[in-house]
């Protein structure tokens, strides 16, 4: 057995303790961070901030499991160099691999964990973390308002300024309805273009009914502005106009995040498809601007092959983010098995016994040195300078070279 001696068991053991009390810490100070960030953004409320709690720690386990087996590492075997326990193994005739044996067996155990939370259990908790947060959406108009003074969002028709939020009074609202652009081959709609109506009150109250998707501006009057007329509204009853996506928790089921692991493979697929579809109307657009003889329409055709190349250009970002995740999830959890390789010979090497000498000497030189490369290989792939699977393993290929030459030169010493 891997563990079949009680000097394995011990150590192991030690590792574990050390693993719990260190991941509870840093697991906190992570969600903490989380909430404090969702809860300026969002306008969350105490009671929403504490029934989100939960649902914040299976999203922070990925970060904080790799780190803090390392931090395990790192301390178990740095005071067994301490008090000489490694100089004695030796001396017993035991060979040094065997002590390795159960941090190993830790970076195993945390690494199918990690990767058992990405299956499916982070996806679901950020998709229910979103719905918590939009349960009361209109709290969170009104929280967005105050701090942005604006409601604006791809998908959203309208553009809502306020110059002031007092309570439940807007004061001067501005409401510009955006024009989307039609493409005249294939009849698609296409990229925002300007303003086609914009309507102003004095003061509104807001309103939202989620069950039909709608938001209601409820004002004593519009005074309403178009291309060629100008004109007010009677005080007959409040503005429907739709809801935004990102308060319909529509967005957060696509986000890459959310997306469980069965769902990355077809939700890249329906990205591909989408953008073949667009490439071939840019395509036909571009085709059909050649044979134009009017410079008017023949610039008309031009402006909205550039919409289309945004539109393209933009599919092509969110494949490649789904993409990434599909890389980054099981190197994430690989890298639980990487830290504990490396640990055990910086651990041995470093030589302490105490929490902080080895958070200054191991921890914090491996960690600064690991998520770099990983945000850095991670954002080239997305960007096209590298491969997405070599990007988001590059981290991992750097430590685990340096582990396994670290560990390699600690067993013929």
């Amino acid at each position: 057995m891997l563990l079949g001696g009680t000097l394995n068991r011990t150590i192991f053991w030690e590792l574990v303790k050390v693993f719990l009390l260190s991941l509870g810490s840093l697991t906190g100070l992570f969600v903490l961070a989380g909430l404090i960030q969702q809860a300026s953004q969002m306008g969350l409320s105490p009671m929403q901030v504490v029934a989100v709690i939960p649902l914040f720690i299976p999203s922070s386990l990925p970060f904080t499991i790799p780190a803090t087996t390392l931090f395990a590492s790192c301390v178990v075997y740095g005071r067994l160099a301490h008090d000489n326990e490694v100089v004695a193994i030796k001396a017993a005739g035991v060979h040094l691999f065997t002590i390795l044996k159960p941090a190993l067996t830790l970076g195993v155990v945390t690494a199918a964990i990690t990767a058992g939370l990405y299956h499916s259990v982070i996806p679901l908790s950020q998709q229910l973390l979103q719905e918590e947060m939009l349960r009361d959406p209109e709290e969170v108009m009104y929280n967005w308002l105050r701090r942005d003074r604006c409601i604006r969002h791809p998908t959203f028709p309208y553009v809502l300024y306020v110059k002031d939020v007092q309570g439940r009074r807007l004061i001067d609202v501005i409401l510009k309805q955006r024009v989307r652009m039609i493409d005249p081959v294939t009849g698609l709609p296409g990229a925002w273009n300007g303003y086609d109506r914009v309507a102003r009150a004095r003061e509104a109250r807001l309103r939202v009914d989620a069950t039909e998707g709608k938001l209601y501006l409820d004002a004593d009057r519009f005074v309403f502005y178009e291309k060629n007329t100008q004109g007010a509204t009677p005080p007959n009853g409040p503005f429907p106009i739709p809801m935004p996506d990102n308060l319909t928790a529509n967005d957060s089921r696509n986000r890459p995040m959310a997306l469980t692991w069965d769902s990355l493979g077809p939700r890249m697929e329906d990205l591909a498809r989408e953008r073949t579809e667009l490439e071939t109307s840019r395509v036909i657009q571009e085709e059909t601007a050649r044979k134009l003889a009017d410079e008017t329409l023949k610039k008309r055709y031009s402006d909205e092959t550039t919409h289309f190349q945004a539109r393209v250009e933009n599919l092509v970002r969110q494949s490649r983010n789904v993409e990434a995740e599909f890389y980054m999830r099981p190197a994430l959890a690989a890298g639980c098995l990487v830290f504990a390789l490396l640990g055990c010979p910086v651990g041995i090497w470093a030589n302490r016994a105490d929490y902080l000498s080895t958070f200054v000497i191991c921890f914090l030189p491996t960690v600064f040195v690991y998520y770099p490369l990983l945000l850095a290989g991670s954002n080239m792939g997305k960007d096209g300078k590298l491969s997405l699977g070599l990007g988001c393993w590059l981290a991992n290929i750097v430590m685990g070279t340096a582990g396994l030459f670290l560990t390699a030169r600690l067993l013929r010493r």
